[in-house]
C-alpha cells in the first residue's frame, strides 16, 4: 500500500475499526487473565498495544469498554450461528441443533467463559456493571430469540410457551451450564445435561410438532409431518 493509500478516508476507517476490534478483544483477554479489578486500563491497552491515552479517547469508562467488549463477543457468536442456519429447512431437529450450536459456542471457548464468569461475579456488587450485564442478557436473550424463530420457521406458533420466555430459559441454562464449566471441564458432560434440558423443552413445547416430525422420520421438517398428517386426516 502507497503512502497516499494509507491516508485516504477509507484506509483510516480500516485501521480504526482494527484497533477499535483489537482493545474489544485485549479486555476479553485481560480480565479473563486477571479478573475484572486485576484488569486495569493501563493493562487492557499494554495488551491491545495501544497508548492508555487512546483508550480513553475511545471508552468514556471501564463499564463502557465492557458493554462494548460484550457486544463484539455476543456479535461473534451471533455471525457464526446465523452462518450454519442459513439455507436450513425449519424443523424442531434443526432448533435443537442450532440450540445446542451456541452452547457449544460459548462452552468450548475457555477464554470467553472465564470472561463472562468474572463478569456476572463482579455485576454482584457492582451497580453500573450490573446495568451492563443486564444489556448483555437481553442481547444474547435476542440472540436465542432470532435462532428459534429462525429454526422453527412458520412452525414457531405450534408453541405452548412465549418466544421471549423460552428464549431466557435457553439462555438461563447455557449461563448455568458455562459458569460450571470454570470448575467442571467434562465437556461431554455439560453438552449431555444441556442435550437433556432441550429434550425436556422439546417435549414439553413442541409435543404436536415432535410427534408429526418423528412419525414422518428422521431428519423431515415440521412442514412435511403436518403434510403427512393432513393426508392421512383426508383419507
Amino acid at each position: 500500500m502507497t503512502e497516499r493509500e494509507q491516508n485516504t478516508p477509507g484506509s483510516r476507517s480500516a485501521e480504526a475499526a482494527e484497533t477499535m476490534e483489537r482493545i474489544l478483544q485485549a479486555s476479553i483477554d485481560t480480565i479473563a487473565r486477571l479478573g475484572y479489578e486485576g484488569a486495569s486500563m493501563k493493562e487492557i491497552a499494554a495488551t491491545a498495544g495501544v497508548s492508555k491515552a487512546l483508550l480513553h479517547y475511545h471508552f468514556q469508562s471501564k463499564e463502557d469498554l465492557m458493554l462494548q467488549s460484550l457486544r463484539l463477543l455476543s456479535t461473534e457468536v451471533a455471525q457464526e450461528v446465523r452462518a450454519n442456519l442459513a439455507g436450513g429447512t425449519p424443523s424442531l431437529t434443526m432448533a435443537l441443533d442450532a440450540a445446542q450450536g451456541l452452547f457449544d459456542r460459548l462452552l468450548t471457548n475457555e477464554v470467553r467463559v472465564a470472561f463472562l464468569t468474572e463478569m456476572y461475579a463482579t455485576a454482584t456488587h457492582n451497580d453500573t456493571l450490573q446495568k451492563t450485564m443486564q444489556e448483555y442478557v437481553e442481547m444474547e436473550k435476542d440472540l436465542i430469540l432470532e435462532v428459534i424463530e429462525s429454526a422453527l420457521g412458520p412452525f414457531k406458533d405450534q408453541l405452548i410457551m412465549p418466544l421471549d420466555r423460552l428464549a431466557m430459559l435457553v439462555h438461563t441454562s447455557i449461563v448455568g451450564l458455562s459458569i460450571e464449566s470454570v470448575v467442571n471441564r467434562d465437556e461431554e458432560k455439560l453438552k449431555e445435561r444441556f442435550q437433556d434440558i432441550l429434550q425436556i423443552l422439546a417435549s414439553a413445547l413442541f409435543l404436536p410438532a415432535l410427534q408429526r416430525e418423528r412419525e414422518a422420520g428422521s431428519g423431515h421438517s415440521l412442514e412435511s409431518a403436518q403434510e403427512a398428517e393432513e393426508e392421512r386426516n383426508g383419507q
